[in-house]
């Protein structure tokens, strides 16, 4: 019989061991990183049990009368080690989940499951059951991905800019330069969307520092050596996700984001990721599309999946 306990440190070790194994798992899950800000959510993470051994978590926090896995990662959701991955499991422990958070004063509940391009093996029996939870609403988000075992032409378009970059003199380098590409992304934030970047420099260097294999800075930088573009890489088992992608001006006219993106799809292909992603293209929850973004993507051979939200009462 399986149960639902919360977590406490105790639990670290074997969390951080579901976190690496699970079909679904992802680093963000990882209690070293979801604990850098730890001061700005309640956490409500739970760990499954079976004869008293953790054997499944679920990251997550509590926003007053709301659950929510999770407020303050790009996903969350229900994570098993492998041999236990099976309906029969994810059903039971879907309905206890909620008897559970009912019992102990929650109205609300929101999970984002992790996306199947991040599944070592195909782990989406969730997704059913948070369907069938209920009067549920799931709300649906595009992102464009590349497969990398299954490369699409690229646009002429991006090929003419890339050429473009060349001309420049623009280059591309792995780098530890995060203030000089935090200064580009703040200003190309501030100016198109008004707003600053989820994480402060400190906080991303701080990350970096923590899983250096999976997160990693790459700079597009012009002749004098300045910086002009890059993006911040978070690498996850078979997938390379532009975690922060920016050019400033000078750098989007010519071409910096072009080169970068060509230059990274060479490199993690050479490394045997399966899948590149950018991420999603939508705004105010899913309901506007970001069409040129999108379009922009699906020029270097991207194409759409989607990313789903499910939000109920008990």
């Amino acid at each position: 019989m399986l149960e639902i306990t919360d977590y406490c440190p105790e639990f670290q070790k074997p969390w951080d061991e579901i976190a690496e194994q699970a079909d679904n798992g992802h680093f963000m899950f990882k209690r070293s990183y979801m604990d850098y800000h730890a001061d700005r959510f309640t956490d409500a993470s739970l760990v499954v049990l079976s004869k008293g051994r953790p054997i499944g978590i679920c990251p997550a926090n509590r926003t007053g009368e709301e659950w929510r896995s999770h407020g303050g990662l790009t996903f969350g959701g229900l994570c098993l080690r492998p041999k236990f991955n099976r309906i029969k499991n994810i059903e039971s422990l879907s309905e206890s989940l909620c008897d559970l958070l009912s019992k102990r004063g929650f109205k609300r509940v929101h999970v984002k499951p992790v996306p199947w391009i991040y599944h070592k093996v195909p782990a989406e029996g969730e997704i059913y059951f948070l369907n069938r939870l209920g009067q549920a609403t799931c709300t649906v988000e595009i992102s464009t991905t590349i497969d990398l075992l299954n490369l699409p032409k690229a646009s002429s378009s991006r090929e003419w800019m890339k050429r473009k970059a060349h001309d420049a003199g623009f280059y591309v380098e792995s780098s530890d330069d995060f203030e000089g590409f935090w200064n580009v992304l703040g200003d190309r934030l501030k100016q198109k969307y008004d707003r600053n970047p989820v994480h402060s420099v400190e906080e991303i260097k701080f990350l970096a520092g923590r899983f250096p294999e999976n997160i990693g800075l790459f700079v597009v930088r012009d002749g004098g050596r300045n910086i002009v573009g890059g993006t911040v890489m978070f690498l996850n088992s078979q997938v390379a996700h532009t975690q922060y992608l920016a050019a400033s001006e000078d750098g989007m006219g010519d071409g910096a984001l072009d080169l970068l993106v060509f230059y990274l799809i060479d490199f993690y292909q050479k490394r045997g990721q399966r899948y590149f992603d950018f991420g999603i293209s939508n705004e105010q929850n899913g309901k506007v599309l970001n069409s040129s973004l999108a379009t922009f993507k699906e020029g270097f051979g991207g194409r759409s999946i989607v990313h789903h939200k499910f939000d109920f009462d008990l």
